[in-house]
């Protein structure tokens, strides 16, 4: 007689990988601890960003590929300022979703190597196990806009327009 194992569906969250669907076999929410040294490590991130892009930015203006206009808007949304509201909304370029994607590509290389002080404090002050420490790291690789929710990667990946 032959049984067939029923497959729970998993799906996607922020930081951790896959999950089973199922409330029961959820992984429990992440520690107050943890949760904090995650938004070290986002806005660690998010502060050296504009310092990631700026030769990338800078190198497509030299190139006539983006405006220096849309690579002062680029920056001002990295740096979490707002444009100043007498300033009309700006239109960027297809240059500039090409200019966004290499900037967004420089910030996931570099991710990890920011990240990974912090959560090595953290593990050793105890706030963060060894396996936390490396999903985390694993995420970055993969995709930070992801991870980061809200901050660098999301807040690029809307001011440009979808192709």
């Amino acid at each position: 007689m032959t049984a067939t194992a029923t497959h729970q569906p998993s799906r996607r969250i922020a930081v951790f990988g896959s999950v089973a669907a199922s409330e029961e076999e959820r992984e429990p929410a992440l520690s107050p601890a943890a949760s904090a040294v995650l938004e070290r490590v986002h806005e660690a991130i998010a502060a050296n960003a504009p310092s990631i892009v700026r030769p990338i930015l800078d190198r497509a203006v030299a190139d006539g590929a983006i405006t220096r206009t849309e690579r002062h808007a680029m920056l001002l949304e990295l740096s979490g300022e707002e444009l100043v509201e007498e300033e009309p909304a700006a239109t960027f370029s297809l240059g500039a979703r090409g200019a966004l994607r290499e900037a967004l590509a420089a910030i996931r290389r570099a991710a990890p190597a920011i990240a990974r002080p912090i959560l090595d404090q953290a593990v050793d002050e105890e706030r963060l196990t060894p396996a936390q420490e490396r999903r985390i790291l694993e995420r970055l690789r993969s995709s930070p806009a992801r991870g980061l929710r809200g901050t660098v990667g999301a807040r690029m990946g809307s001011a440009l327009p979808s192709a």
